[in-house]
């Protein structure tokens, strides 16, 4: 378990590093002279994470093959059965992707992830009213970023344009 993890944290190096030579032809965004968080704010700020998370992974694996430690989750391996659980629960995530982009387009960004977060979560077995005010929480989240931060329109929908004229 401790050199696969050591890989991934070197592979987490690699995708960093694929992420900075993609998001470094992104364009500068500079409005009146001061430059702005524009396209390359998130690719270069995800490339961080993912290099503090291999650092993580290398160090912990490395100080677990000198201690000869076996690392706890190795204790958390999943079984080799199926169960219908799982099989739903991979059906479930799969499905609430294929169905996101028709369910936006149809009632807009906001309502479309709140429903397919939900959906989802309920699916998952998380309470119903921990599931709406986890998707609520998630909305406004999104919607401060991009849409106030950011200032990236989101889709509003053709049910929302039905309404509004």
């Amino acid at each position: 378990m401790n050199i696969k993890n050591i890989f991934f944290g070197i592979s987490l190096f690699v995708l960093s590093g694929i992420i900075f030579v993609f998001g470094s032809n992104f364009p500068n965004f500079i409005v009146r002279g001061q430059k702005l968080p524009g396209p390359k704010f998130f690719p270069y700020a995800l490339a961080f994470v993912l290099i503090g998370l291999g650092v993580y992974f290398i160090v912990k694996s490395i100080v677990l093959l000198k201690l000869k430690k076996a690392p706890r989750d190795a204790l958390l391996v999943p079984a080799e059965e199926i169960t219908f659980d799982g099989v739903k629960n991979v059906i479930a995530v799969i499905a609430g992707i294929l169905f996101f982009v028709p369910l936006i387009n149809f009632l807009g960004f906001l309502l479309g992830a709140m429903v397919i977060s939900t959906a989802l979560m309920i699916i998952l077995n998380v309470k119903i009213w921990r599931s709406l005010i986890y998707s609520v929480i998630l909305v406004v989240l999104i919607f401060l970023i991009f849409g106030m931060v950011f200032k990236i329109p989101l889709p509003e929908g053709s049910l929302i344009a039905m309404f509004q004229g």
